[in-house]
């Protein structure tokens, strides 16, 4: 889907907005290119029900994240049965048992693995698990951990919703599923340090709504505000307990937000806004994908690979309003 169709959509559906202008320019703003969906475009726009929804969920972010964690194990030259640990991320859906069962079931993992699904995290999700992943691999040496990020923001979509939140989701969000192996004797990213930071008082920034119909996301302008208020203890941290800022990271994978959020970023730590190149093209190409967004930047990465041992960054924000970062060491073989 192109932002020209986006667009075009919500000016027709909505031509009597009294801030249609406004509405469309914003959208026009996010930078988006194309995304994906995991439906045809007539059939996302359509009234559903937040059971058919749900049911949908199911189907396509079973198929799709086990889809992902096949191609993901077979990038790691690991097999099913090596892996002990699966992390699962999604915020999209809601399905008992969860995704990770499904997956689980779905890939044949052994009935002994070690599976955590984290449901609310949102757009942070991706770092999180990373995170998470590292203390699984601090706990059992020589454990393998897939990790799996689901997201359809497609099934999220309200053709009722006319407020501007509900025009900016529609330019901003597109569907994916997005996975990677943790173990510690591949060539990668190795996971070092991980810092987590939860705003007070910004409950209402990233949020959902949710009635007979579904989820209505919700994001408070201000959230920029927020993520420049939280920069200078992350770059505290960073410079006190890890060589990333010295004086600049050899690699960054961040989190797409938007614009205004990789500006804030930038200006905050100090990284030249010509690394945030990685995450600027997966905005245009796929759109916000939440949790999956840091794995597409990390697959970049090792296309092009940084030298051995260079220090790096990984950097995601979520509802809380939350702020993940894990840093890296790069090793080449």
């Amino acid at each position: 889907m192109t932002l020209d169709e986006a667009v075009s959509h919500m000016g027709d559906l909505h031509a009597s907005h009294p801030r249609i202008g406004t509405a469309l320019r914003l959208m026009r703003n996010t930078s988006v290119g194309t995304r994906s969906l995991v439906d045809p475009f007539a059939e996302v726009t359509r009234f559903r029900t937040f059971g058919e929804r749900m049911r949908r969920y199911a189907e396509a972010g079973t198929a799709l994240g086990a889809r992902a964690a096949e191609d993901a194990l077979a990038a790691a030259d690991t097999t099913v049965g090596e892996v002990d640990h699966l992390v699962l991320v999604s915020c999209t859906g809601y399905l008992l048992p969860g995704l990770d069962a499904h997956i689980a079931g779905r890939l044949g993992l052994r009935r002994d693995v070690r599976r955590l699904s984290f449901g609310q995290v949102g757009c942070a999700g991706g770092a999180y698990a990373l995170a998470r992943a590292r203390e699984l691999s601090a706990v059992r040496p020589g454990s393998v951990t897939l990790i799996v990020a689901v997201e359809l923001c497609s099934l999220s979509y309200q053709p009722g919703d006319d407020r501007i939140a509900s025009f900016v989701s529609t330019a901003l969000f597109g569907d994916a599923a997005a996975a990677c192996v943790v173990r510690d004797d591949r060539p990668g990213l190795r996971l070092d340090a991980a810092y987590e930071d939860l705003a007070p008082d910004t409950l209402g920034h990233i949020s959902y709504d949710v009635d007979e119909l579904g989820f209505h996301f919700d994001t408070n302008p201000r959230i920029s505000r927020v993520v420049a208020d939280a920069m200078p203890g992350l770059r505290r941290w960073l410079e006190e307990e890890t060589p990333v800022l010295a004086p600049q990271p050899d690699f960054l994978i961040s989190h797409t937000g938007g614009p205004r959020i990789m500006y804030e970023v930038s200006k905050g730590l100090g990284i030249p806004p010509a690394m945030f190149r990685l995450s600027e093209n997966s905005l245009a190409l796929r759109g916000n994908t939440a949790s999956a967004v840091v794995f597409d930047v990390l697959e970049q990465t090792f296309d092009a690979p940084p030298r051995n041992g260079g220090a790096g960054l990984v950097i995601a924000f979520g509802p809380g309003v939350t702020t993940v970062a894990v840093t890296g060491t790069w090793v080449a073989s």
